[in-house]
């Protein structure tokens, strides 16, 4: 008598070779056609990772990542996962290069023991009297047409 089985993955089957790391923060990925998709990594490990995304990515294609603290990195689409995909990099990352992505940001603070202060001072901005900017508009009119005028009359 033959019984049907159904086998199921159990945590023992992870085939990744390296630990992952939960990460959880926006990046960017560029296809070959390097049209830019914002992601939210999911996590990171040295031999890839896994991206947040509702864009749609072909199994096999190659991709960019921005990441942080490290650069951009190729690599490439393995596998569909929920909500996303996961990755393989081209050329593995290093350990001390895992722990330092996503870890700092990438604004640099001006820090200093003294309080900024501007080498100028502000301008103070002062404002002709309405009679003599409305005199300025209707003078530069004046003479715009006085000119138009003659140069027609010299062309005729």
């Amino acid at each position: 008598m033959l019984l049907p089985a159904i086998l199921l993955p159990s945590d023992s089957d992870d085939r990744r070779s390296a630990e992952r790391q939960p990460i959880n923060q926006p990046s960017t990925l560029r296809d070959q056609e390097a049209r830019a998709t914002d992601v939210y990594v999911r996590e990171l490990s040295e031999t890839g990772f896994s991206v947040a995304t509702d864009a749609r990515l072909e199994i096999g294609s190659t991709v960019t990542i921005g990441l942080p603290g490290r650069g951009r990195a190729s690599a490439r689409v393995v596998r569909q996962v929920s909500g996303g995909y996961g990755c393989e990099f081209v050329e593995a990352l290093g350990r001390a290069e895992v722990m330092q992505t996503f870890r700092g940001g990438t604004v640099i603070q001006l820090t200093a023991s003294a309080p900024f202060t501007p080498a100028l001072p502000e301008p103070e901005i002062t404002r002709f009297p309405g009679a003599v900017r409305l005199g300025v508009i209707v003078g530069g009119s004046a003479l715009l047409w006085a000119g138009i005028i003659k140069a027609i009359a010299s062309l005729l």
